[in-house]
C-alpha cells in the first residue's frame, strides 16, 4: 500500500524530529492546563490540525493536502483576525 510505504520510507532520525515535535506540542498543551487533564479539554479539532502542520513545517502543498482546501481556509481566517485583534490591544 502507498500509506504503508510513506509510514516505512522514514528513517529513525525523521520520526524520532516528528516524535519530539509533537510532544511539545502536547507540553504546551499541559501548561496551558496547569497540569488539569487533557482529556477534559475542549479545542477546535481544526486548530489543532493546524498545530500539528505547523510543528511537522508542513510545505503549504502538504498542509493542503493533510488539511484540504476548506480547513486552511478556514484557520487562516482565525489567524489573520487573530493579528488584527491583537494590533488593536
Amino acid at each position: 500500500m502507498l500509506q504503508d510505504n510513506l509510514v516505512t520510507d522514514y528513517n529513525l532520525k525523521d520520526r524520532t524530529k516528528i516524535i519530539m515535535a509533537l510532544s511539545e506540542l502536547r507540553m504546551e498543551w499541559q501548561e496551558a492546563v496547569n497540569g488539569g487533564s487533557l482529556l477534559k479539554i475542549e479545542s477546535s479539532v481544526g486548530l489543532l490540525l493546524s498545530d500539528i502542520a505547523d510543528r511537522l513545517q508542513l510545505t503549504e502543498q502538504e498542509r493542503y493536502a493533510f488539511l484540504g482546501g476548506r480547513l486552511m481556509n478556514e484557520v487562516n481566517a482565525v489567524n489573520e483576525t487573530r493579528v488584527r485583534t491583537s494590533k488593536y490591544i
